[in-house]
């Protein structure tokens, strides 16, 4: 097994150390002898009751290692202040984050693989349930998890700098996963949007 096997096998075993009537209380989720349904960045899921393994709901596919993180942590994170601020910042400027590094640059890569095909990734961003906001060249606000949200802001290449892309996360996001695990949120947005791009 390699480390995101483990990571992923011992997320599903803190799963299922939960009492799962409490989740479901919690989070108003819907759910049967079988499973739990939650739904993560527009998109259904279903968790067994029996061994944690988290499904995509539309494919029957096994989700992926930043899904079933991100989707575990999301239901099981510890504390009690889950409430978003309405406020949004980069990942580094959340309240409570651990004093790590300005980020500088993270998505360059990924930002040019946008520019090129800007019509492409509108389209891919409202698949995903993007709601447009006026920020940036292009905007889209996304529902992570229940009440939670993230902001994507755009700007296209000019010719004196590249193109730039900016995720900003509810203020109190770190209340309701830890902090690597926004990485892993921002990993699987942005690698779904790249990929239903891809499938034009």
């Amino acid at each position: 097994m390699d480390n995101y096997e483990i990571s992923r096998d011992r997320a599903q075993e803190y799963f299922l150390g939960f009492d799962q009537n409490e989740l479901i209380r919690t989070w108003g989720l819907e759910h049967d002898e079988g499973h739990l349904y939650v739904r993560f960045f527009d998109r259904d899921y279903r968790i067994s009751r029996q061994d944690g393994t988290v499904l995509r709901w539309w494919s029957g596919e096994p989700a992926g290692f930043s899904e079933v993180l991100s989707i575990l942590d999301l239901l099981c994170h510890d504390g009690d202040d889950k409430q978003v601020s309405g406020q949004y910042a980069p990942v580094n400027s959340l309240r409570g984050r651990p004093p790590v590094g300005v980020e500088t640059g993270f998505y360059t890569k990924i930002a040019a693989r946008f520019d090129r095909d800007v019509d492409a990734f509108a389209r891919a961003c409202r698949e995903m349930g993007g709601v447009p906001v006026t920020m940036g060249d292009l905007g889209f606000r996304f529902s992570v998890f229940g009440e939670l949200s993230v902001i994507l802001k755009f700007y296209r290449a000019d010719e004196d700098f590249p193109a730039s892309l900016t995720l900003l996360w509810d203020d109190n996001t770190l209340a309701f996963v830890f902090y690597e695990t926004v990485f892993y949120m921002a990993g699987h947005l942005l690698g779904a949007i790249a990929e239903i791009m891809d499938k034009e």
